[in-house]
């Protein structure tokens, strides 16, 4: 491809060759025409796009230039009216007494012009007008139920502070709901449990109630049948006694006193005297003579030998019935030599000392029950050595 003088050559293809060209330049091609013409394209829409612009922008200025134009006469026509409004106001203010003095026209009074005072009434009656309908449309407004932007924010700002209060007040209604009835679950668990309690608890009282009958009962009966085997025991022994003594057996003899009686034992240690206060008893109902187990016992006096009933704190015993219808009665023996019925004589042995009954150590409990008293009631007992001393025997 060749150049032209004029301008650059460019690269086209063979099939792209502008005729006209009269470069001798074998198979290149000149551009120039070409490029011209694209350059004059390109021109011509910036032109019209630039026209375009331009036009647009006129268009704009022509409409904002009238606006202004437009609010510009509109203020100057209001200016107008507020002028001729006051200068009215002012030519009302006249010397009506001046007026009627003279009886001519006031020509202090300034008249407006006739165009200001159309233009003001039509500016008048436009505002009412407008005030009509701003009010009508407030009236149907608030009737359809539809509301403007600001009424609708006030409201829907008192729609909020109403919904925020109901919420308040449901939300402390449910808690104290809430409260109450956790109340009433908690009092209905506490009584619940206290009637639990209460129950086990009487059922636990029951039971101990029954055992304790039980036991006691028990007890009864082992009391009976102990009592029954000492009376039988008892019955046994004053029927024929329970000492055996061999044939060749002796006993020491003693001086009987001249009112017939005979100390209950030869040898003794007086431990302690009737009336005496001790851990026994309210207070001692006999005489008690201390002496080795076996040691014999004699009757202090004639007599006959009476049922054995004196209780089981006597322990192994024999009651003596006297001529003068008192009683004497031996006991804690560890066995009697005589029964019921039998005759004896005063120094006669009916038994041997022994720690039967109620006892802390081997002796004899020597009571005397005067005529008429029980022999079953320890307490009716007199002091037996005053009775041993009238049967001429010290104690």
């Amino acid at each position: 491809m060749g150049l032209c003088p004029s301008v650059r050559f460019l690269r086209v293809w063979p099939d792209r060759i502008r005729p006209g060209c009269d470069h001798p330049a074998g198979r290149g091609v000149c551009v120039s025409r070409t490029f011209r013409g694209a350059k004059a394209r390109r021109a011509l829409a910036a032109d019209d796009a630039s026209f375009s612009d331009r036009s647009d922008t006129t268009r704009h200025s022509i409409l904002s230039h009238g606006l202004a134009a437009l609010a510009i006469s509109v203020l100057g026509l209001g200016v107008a009216g507020s002028v001729s409004l006051t200068s009215a106001a002012q030519a009302t203010q006249v010397d009506a007494k001046a007026a009627l003095n003279s009886g001519s026209a006031d020509t202090s009074r300034a008249e407006p012009a006739q165009q200001a005072v159309n233009l003001n009434r039509d500016l008048q009656a436009a505002a009412q007008a407008n005030e009509r309908e701003q009010a009508s449309d407030a009236g149907q407004s608030n009737q359809s139920g539809t509301l403007d932007s600001f009424s609708g924010r006030d409201d829907r700002e008192s729609r909020n502070s109403v919904r925020v209060e109901l919420d308040r007040a449901i939300a402390a209604k449910e808690l104290a709901d809430r409260q109450s009835n956790l109340s009433k679950v908690d009092e209905k668990v506490v009584q619940t449990s206290r009637q639990a309690m209460q129950d086990e608890r009487a059922e636990k009282l029951a039971e101990t109630s029954k055992e304790i009958e039980s036991e006691d009962a028990r007890i009864k009966e082992e009391e009976k049948k102990k009592a029954e085997a000492e009376k039988k025991r008892q019955a046994e022994e004053s029927a024929s006694g329970t000492l055996s003594l061999p044939e060749d057996y002796e006993v020491e003899p003693v001086a009987v006193g001249d009112g017939g009686g005979v100390s209950p034992l030869a040898h003794y240690r007086l431990a302690a005297r009737w009336g005496a206060v001790g851990s026994w008893s309210r207070y001692h109902t006999g005489t008690d003579l201390s002496a080795p187990i076996g040691t014999p016992i004699r009757a202090a006096a004639d007599g006959v030998v009476v049922p054995a009933n004196g209780g089981g704190w006597a322990g192994t015993h024999v009651i003596i019935k006297h001529a003068d219808g008192s009683k004497t009665l031996y006991a804690h023996m560890a066995s009697t030599a005589v029964s019921p019925g039998q005759q004896v004589k005063a120094g006669t042995m009916i038994g041997v000392v022994g720690m039967t009954g109620r006892t802390f150590g081997p002796h004899l409990h020597f009571e005397w029950y005067p005529a008429g008293a029980s022999t079953s009631n320890p307490y009716e007992t007199r002091d037996p050595a005053v009775w041993m001393l009238s049967h001429g025997v010290r104690l």
